[in-house]
């Protein structure tokens, strides 16, 4: 009787923190170790060389991604291959943590595994006629992982990550396929448009029954049961502690659709050109499993039974959805002095969309679980942006020498700042060099990311100990390859 008494209570009371708890799955997102939050804006070498300000010239594959209207102007065949790789290093020094924790000396990694993470893009062009060239390009805007499980889940409490409840892994892959139309509307114009298919896979892991937090409210529903006669608010927190920790994995997967435009403008007399590129947001429905782990062995177990609480998070079957931002890009650049071509360029994403986060489940509290049919998760995100300057150098025939700067404006507001967005603004500083050979061309780039260390104290993140200071450096690193079938006049048409 006592089993059944306690596990019904359970089931009706785990409906709203319990449930907001494990479900940042539909966040859809990692923290990024490239661009604000999780955008990745270096889809491109000979781009990344130059802070990311290709808008205006957009002269290469990758336009397809940073302004498809310059494949207009690519004479014949093209194909390109880049690869990016991320090399982040995530340090949280935590303001609070529970009595007994043993904090690292140099703060908790936030990036155990991998140490490097790569992205690949490819892009190809064919020009058709004078007027008319198609594209197609895959490539990844949103994406990249952190990996905080610095524990297995038998170690001891005062050993594993403090922020653990918050997240502890998350990995998010959100490819675009893209063909692509570009179109001269004059000699010295030219407008286009894709049509994307954007899959997009997300996991997600966490831990689950804080006793700091919801474990507390677990500890209420139990407390007349277990301790008649004891102290309501005292029995609570002392059956918090005595509460199994769990794990929760989220995956899912979508295929959606994405839409891409641009805009290029050529002034031959000033070699001044004038480029806009707009980039959809995207809503992403997943669909997905959702799985649970719990220790053993805990004090309570011999109580309610060692399958009472696996029973309330029965693996199932999720939906939910999520919104990744619209990308507005407006850029100018000038070739006519030095050998060289200057770019300047802004960049808006707006991460207003990313708010509140539907989930679904299969498996109810009216089937006796202890999930709710729909959760609602509030994030509070503003909208980012950037402003980019780049420099490419002509050095002759077989050389050409990149480097930019570029600041970039995180739309992470304090509250969700966490082991899933580590994440502050931050300067960048790039450097780039291409050589070429017959009609090949081998780019490299490295980029330098100084993130703004960031301290935060937001009363509502104190019970999963997130607060703290964040103090995080990224280093990039890209290679390309890009073969051309066709001639040009132009010398910064490469």
């Amino acid at each position: 009787m006592l089993r059944f008494s306690v596990t019904m209570p359970i089931g009706q009371y785990m409906r709203a923190r319990t449930g907001l708890f494990l479900l940042t799955v539909l966040l859809a997102s990692t923290p990024s170790a490239v661009g604000s939050a999780f955008s990745i804006f270096e889809n491109g070498v000979r781009a990344s060389g130059m802070a990311g300000a290709f808008a205006a010239i957009a002269n290469d594959g990758s336009a397809i991604f940073y302004n498809p209207a310059g494949i207009a102007f690519q004479k014949g065949t093209r194909m390109q291959m880049d690869m990016l790789s991320v090399v982040g290093l995530f340090r949280f020094d935590p303001s609070d943590t529970p009595p007994g924790t043993i904090v690292p000396e140099k703060g908790y990694n936030l990036n155990v595994h991998p140490h490097m993470i790569l992205v690949g893009g490819m892009y190809l062009t064919k020009e058709v006629s004078p007027k008319l060239t198609f594209g197609f390009g895959m490539f990844a805007p949103f994406g990249l992982a952190a990996n905080a499980t610095n524990f297995k889940d038998s170690d001891p409490a005062n050993t594993k990550y403090v922020g653990r409840y918050a997240g502890t892994r998350a990995k998010l892959e959100s490819f675009w396929f893209q063909p692509t139309i570009a179109y001269r509307l004059t000699k010295n114009s030219s407008f286009a448009v894709g049509v994307a298919l954007v899959h997009s896979h997300l996991l997600i892991e966490r831990s689950l029954i804080n006793p700091y937090g919801d474990g507390k409210d677990f500890g209420a529903k139990l407390a007349s049961k277990i301790f008649p006669t004891a102290d309501p608010v005292y029995a609570a927190n002392v059956i918090a502690r005595l509460l199994p920790e769990g794990r929760s994995r989220l995956a899912g997967t979508s295929n959606s659709p994405g839409y891409n435009a641009g805009y290029l403008w050529k002034h031959e007399k000033s070699r001044t050109n004038i480029g806009l590129m707009w980039r959809s947001a995207v809503t992403h429905h997943l669909d997905g499993t959702a799985s649970f782990a719990f220790t053993t062995g805990y004090p309570l177990e011999a109580y309610i039974g060692k399958d009472t609480i696996p029973n309330l998070f029965p693996a199932q079957n999720i939906k939910g959805s999520f919104t990744t931002p619209a990308t507005y890009s407006v850029g100018i650049a000038n070739s006519a002095f030095f050998k060289s071509t200057i770019a300047f360029q802004f960049d808006m994403q707006d991460y207003h969309r990313f708010g509140n986060v539907p989930v679904n489940f299969s498996k109810t509290e009216a089937d006796g679980t202890a999930l709710p049919s729909e959760l609602i998760l509030p994030f509070s995100f503003r909208n980012s942006y950037a402003y980019r300057v780049g420099v490419e150098r002509n050095m002759g025939e077989k050389n050409a020498l990149r480097f930019g700067y570029f600041f970039d404006r995180s739309p992470v507001e304090d509250v969700s700042v966490g082991p899933l967005f580590p994440d502050s603004s931050r300067n960048n500083l790039t450097v780039g060099l291409s050589h070429f050979s017959g009609n090949k061309e081998f780019s490299f780039f490295y980029q330098a990311m100084w993130m703004l260390e960031r301290p935060t104290n937001v009363p509502a993140n104190n019970t999963q100990f997130t607060n703290g200071t964040y103090r995080n450096f990224v280093h990039l690193f890209g290679f390309q390859m890009r073969l051309r079938m066709g001639k040009t006049a132009n010398p910064f048409d490469r």
